[in-house]
Parts: C-alpha cells; structure tokens; sequence
C-alpha cells in the first residue's frame, strides 16, 4: 500500500470515495447530510491550491483512502493566540479497507504535511455518532478542545 499526492489524473477515483463518505454522512446524521455526487470540481480546485493538498492510499492501483488537508489560520481578534494550522477536511477509508493501518498512514502523511510547512497544529470536525473516527483520531494523539452544538427550531 502507498500514499501519495493525488494528481488531476486522479479525480474518478477520488469522486468514487467522496460519494462513499457522502453516503456514510447521510446514514449518520440524515438531518444535516445527504448522499449527493461529487462532480470533480471541488477535488480539483484542492489539488490545484496552493494551500491544501489531497493524500490518496493506494491498493494495487486502487484508490482506497483519501485526507484533504490544508492550511489555516486563527481568527484576527486580539483574544486569540495567532496560529497557522492544518485543518483536516475529509479523512476517508472506504469501507472494505478499514481498520487495516491505512488510516494511519494517511494520517502521518498529514502530519508530516503540516511539519514541513511549520504549522502549529492539526484540526479536525469530526460527527459526534461517528464513535469508530473518533476513537481513531483519539489514538492518533487528537483531543477534545471544544463542542459544536445545534438547536433545531
């Protein structure tokens, strides 16, 4: 199994596992998710930015797991300590290739990322029923820093 940066070469494959993660999110929280199709576009714009990247796994030329991740930064108010981070925006296995240490190898792929670009941390949303991603990002060293909360009306 490799990791690698995707290329615009790349974006089937990459649409396939988005569709996957979009169906995955829908079964989760139906109320605020649903199982649309990805068409290229937004994968492309991330591989073509010069501030995020995409890290595919691949299993004998098979595309089986994705991290989006890219660069932010703090808010500009006085009451925040500045800091440039990596924020993690899609972490994706697809379902026949989990719990088998791609996860983690997409993640220190990420990690390495943000290390060379001397960013402060990484971030990540994760859905608060999503138990198996979050006893992952947990093991991979990630903690609780704060909650996001809804109020339906």
């Amino acid at each position: 199994m490799d990791i690698r940066l995707a290329t615009l070469d790349d974006i089937e494959p990459i649409c396939k596992l988005y569709n996957e993660f979009f169906a995955y999110n829908a079964d989760l929280q139906p109320a605020y998710y649903k199982a649309e199709k990805e068409s290229g576009e937004y994968p492309r714009g991330t591989i073509t930015g010069e501030k995020s990247d995409i890290f595919l796994a691949i299993e004998k030329d098979t595309v089986v797991g994705l991290v989006h991740i890219r660069e932010a930064q703090t808010p500009p108010y006085n009451a925040f300590v500045p800091h440039n981070y990596a924020e993690i925006v899609d972490f994706i296995t697809t379902e026949k290739y989990r719990k088998k240490g791609i996860g983690a190898k997409l993640m220190d792929a990420a990690k390495q990322w943000a290390k060379m670009r001397n960013l402060d941390y990484i971030e990540l949303f994760v859905l608060s029923n999503a138990k198996d991603g979050f006893h992952f990002y947990e093991r991979k060293d990630f903690v609780v820093t704060s909650h996001t909360m809804r109020c339906p009306l």
